[in-house]
């Protein structure tokens, strides 16, 4: 008895499962005709979206909503601070007042004699630089010294060789240059500025030693090439500099002495004593004339 009731109760409870299956299947099938029906008409379609869509994704498990994806953050990169500029200073600077006193052996009012008398005392190792003044005259320049009293040395000397000389002089003034630039550059600022005004000094220093001393070509070759070397160094410092007119007009006369510089030694090797003893002497003239020309193009 036993055996017989729970047979037929699994078979009634077989047969109703079948029979629900069957009944699921019939409604979702008419749903999904509903659905058809209805989504091809305007109310059918707001239905579809608003109730049965929403309806059937949480029977099948599916949310409507997609899951927010992870939008990366890129890292910002972050721009290298600023450190503050080094600050601007006023940098004064003296070029101060200089005398030259000229051995002038003759001026002429006819160039041609000027260059005859400039070619015959540079056979005896003198300069023999011409100048042209405002008047027109050419005047012939033996040697420069830096003070009186040298020059009327030699004038007595000169003149008891027999040559008649007279004394021609030029005082640049003292001027006050001022620049703007970094404090840390000042004082390379001020060496340079010393190392181009001191040009013409050094070198009528080294014309006078070279005849006194009896120096030598290779010496004066030397003598050249440290000249050469301090100005490129004094040059370099005013780089960032040269659009203010002091500097400008410093660097371009640093340029000539260094052209020179250039065009002496590539006479050096066909040189004597007593030509090497003229080029430093009409090299130190000239120098000395075309710095009273840059005083002045300053102030």
């Amino acid at each position: 008895m036993s055996r017989t009731y729970e047979s037929r109760y699994s078979d009634r409870r077989t047969a109703g499962k079948g029979y629900s299956m069957r009944s699921v299947v019939f409604i979702l099938l008419c749903c999904a005709l509903s659905v058809f029906l209805l989504s091809t008409s305007y109310l059918g379609d707001k239905l579809v979206d608003r109730y049965i869509t929403p309806t059937f994704a949480r029977i099948m498990g599916r949310a409507m909503t997609p899951e927010p994806t992870a939008v990366p953050v890129l890292a910002q990169a972050h721009e290298p601070v600023a450190s503050d500029p080094e600050p601007v200073e006023k940098i004064e600077f003296e070029l101060p007042e200089t005398s030259w006193y000229l051995l002038q052996m003759g001026a002429y009012a006819d160039p041609e004699e000027a260059h005859a008398q400039a070619q015959a005392i540079q056979s005896m190792g003198a300069g023999g630089y011409i100048y042209e003044d405002e008047q027109g005259f050419s005047r012939v320049f033996a040697a420069a010294y830096a003070d009186q009293e040298s020059l009327l040395l030699v004038q007595q000397q000169v003149r008891s060789s027999g040559y008649e000389n007279s004394a021609y002089s030029i005082h640049p003034d003292g001027i006050q240059v001022t620049l703007s630039g970094k404090e840390t550059d000042a004082q390379q600022l001020r060496s340079a500025m010393e190392t181009i005004q001191q040009v013409p000094g050094s070198l009528t220093d080294f014309a006078l030693k070279y005849d006194a001393n009896d120096l030598d070509l290779s010496q004066a070759i030397q003598y050249m090439h440290e000249l050469d070397l301090s100005l490129a160094v004094a040059r370099h410092c005013f780089e960032g500099l040269k659009d203010t007119t002091p500097m400008a007009q410093m660097d371009a006369y640093a340029a000539w002495i260094m052209d020179s510089i250039s065009t002496f030694l590539s006479k050096s090797d066909t040189m004597n004593k007593i030509e090497c003893g003229a080029a430093l002497k009409h090299f130190q003239i000239e120098s000395i004339l075309k710095y009273n020309i840059l005083i002045k193009d300053i102030e």
